[in-house]
């Protein structure tokens, strides 16, 4: 194993590779090989404690950059590069640990990528790793073992170059990739551990590299959390914590929510207050509140009396390896507003081209001067009348469809998106012409038709739209008896000419047929519409 700190299990897994690899020259029996089965799975173990450690080291480091970004963040940068570099020469030795089962035990990838060392039934075999790790060469330049090599030697340097050159002389990385000595003298790295070597050992010793790695990791982002200028914290517990951007999502927008792991310490809880942080002083000022911690959870109650936006603010006050204390501020807002109910018919959301289409926008816990509303489409509209209302004005050439979105400005001065309604336009529906409220045939008598001297257009009694403009700019007049038409004339308002009028007092008879048609009269949009005809018989 690669020197450092290594608890004594550790170095025992240590020496018994040595001690075997070294058997390996003389004999390959059962026992051997089940013997680098039980190193292997020591070192997987191992591999995933290194693993934890340095999730806890990364954890220590978001910390440290929460409290003092300034310093911390260009240390914190460096300790993620060195995170992506140990997973991606993690990666690679894994795919070559995948390469050798599936081909050895004659297995598909997926099937190589599970499958435990024990199982393997060609741990004898070294016929396939040598010609895997060190190809058709004769010193490993054509194998994946002098990939490897220069993947480490890569790594090395990168890791290396994360520190100063003061630096560099007090870090050891363990990683060595030189010759090895043997009886028969020196051998290069790639033969000394991968020529005629059997399945079962070729494995262990990628183990082994990989224990290396991720030592290496540690000691490299230790050094880094080190030179941040930040101590390390004592938690020995490691959760993943879900925090939501907000429960409450409209309908079109994403979800969010920030999952990492938190570390705490399950003995030492720390201390959270609420009330005004001053940054410049790095103390609380008027503390007004302090919550109850558990296993380093601290849960805020408060009950709520009246609407608003409303903000909290204090800190987490933290030991340090040596008593010390440090203060972590944080700073958040909740919204309490009424329970609303709102009901909306799913078919009938609807704005008509022409006419001012009143709409109420509100978002429950915004006040309504903070509410923004827009709509969609050139030309389109929306005009806020009062708190809370709008009109919606469409332009003649809008789609089918529009949306009305809305914002609101939050207590901190930023704009969040509260989402949109999409409504389907439509034209105005066709007036009918009426005569006495009648339309179509009927049947009056020469007083009624007498009493009742206007030709009116409306969109009827149910339509949603009252008091819409409808001008008549033209009407044809006829009066038709058994012998032939007995009269006619044109208007071009609502209003029978004087004429028609004289006709209608003097000689109308029982029995006529009155024809009103060529009936037509000017909307909201100016835009000149054709309506059907009047026929009425005189009782």
């Amino acid at each position: 194993m690669s020197g450092g700190n290594l608890s004594p299990r550790q170095k025992m897994i240590g020496m018994m590779y040595l001690v075997l690899t070294a058997l390996l020259a003389l004999n390959v029996s059962k026992d051997i090989l089940d013997a680098f089965v039980l190193i292997n799975t020591s070192l997987e173990s191992t591999v995933v404690n290194y693993k934890e450690k340095n999730e806890v080291l990364y954890a220590d480091f978001n910390a440290a950059k929460q409290f003092d970004p300034v310093k911390v963040t260009p240390y914190w940068k460096k300790a993620q590069e060195a995170k992506k570099f140990s997973a991606n020469i993690i990666t690679s030795i894994k795919e070559i640990q995948v390469k050798l089962l599936q081909t050895t035990e004659d297995l598909k990838k997926e099937e190589a990528d599970t499958l435990q060392l024990k199982y393997a039934n060609n741990k004898d075999n070294y016929d396939i790793p040598t010609n895997i790790m060190i190809g058709q060469s004769e010193d490993g330049s054509k194998g994946l073992a002098r990939e490897l090599k220069n993947k480490l030697t890569e790594y090395k340097t990168e890791m290396l170059a994360l520190f100063s050159k003061k630096q560099q002389q007090q870090l050891n990385i363990d990683l060595k990739t030189d010759d090895i000595s043997t009886k028969a003298g020196l051998e290069n790295w790639e033969m000394g551990n991968f020529y005629h070597t059997p399945l079962a050992a070729t494995i262990t010793i990628l183990s082994k590299i990989q224990t290396d790695v991720k030592k290496v990791e540690y000691d490299v982002v230790s050094a880094l959390l080190q030179k941040s200028g930040k101590k390390q914290f004592n938690f020995d517990t490691i959760v993943t914590k879900v925090i939501p951007n907000s429960n409450y999502v409209l309908l079109g927008e994403d979800y969010k929510a920030d999952v990492f792991l938190a570390a705490f310490s399950t003995t030492q809880n720390p201390e959270i207050l609420i009330g005004k942080y001053d940054s410049v002083t790095n103390s609380l000022i008027d503390v007004v509140d302090s919550i109850p911690v558990n296993n380093g959870l601290g849960e805020y109650v408060v009950p709520t009396s009246h609407e608003g936006i409303f903000t909290y603010e204090g800190v987490l006050k933290l030991k340090k390896e040596g008593g010390a204390e440090e203060l972590f501020p944080f700073k958040s807002e909740y919204i309490v507003a009424k329970p609303s109910l709102v009901v909306s018919p799913d078919k009938m959301n609807v704005f008509y081209i022409g006419p001012n289409n009143p709409v109420s926008v509100s978002v429950p816990g915004i006040p309504s001067e903070n509410i923004r509303a827009t709509i969609t489409g050139s030309g389109n509209r929306i005009t806020k009348t009062s708190n809370g209302k709008y009109d919606v004005k469409l332009s003649t050439g809008t789609p089918r469809n529009v949306d009305v979105k809305v914002t609101a400005v939050m207590a901190n001065g930023e704009t969040r998106s509260m989402g949109k309604m999409t409504f389907v336009v439509k034209k105005l529906p066709k007036p009918n012409a009426t005569f006495m409220n009648r339309s179509g045939e009927f049947i009056l008598t020469k007083n009624q038709i007498r009493s009742f001297p206007i030709i009116k257009a409306s969109y009827g009694d149910d339509f949603v739209f009252t008091g819409l403009p409808l001008t008549v700019v033209n009407c044809n007049v006829e009066v038709y008896r058994p012998e032939g038409r007995a009269f006619d004339d044109r208007m071009k308002t609502k209003f029978i000419t004087p004429k028609t009028r004289t006709f209608f007092d003097r000689k109308l008879m029982k029995g006529d047929k009155i024809f009103f048609s060529n009936i037509a009269v000017k909307d909201v949009n100016n835009q000149i519409i054709k309506l059907n005809g009047i026929q009425i018989t005189v009782k």
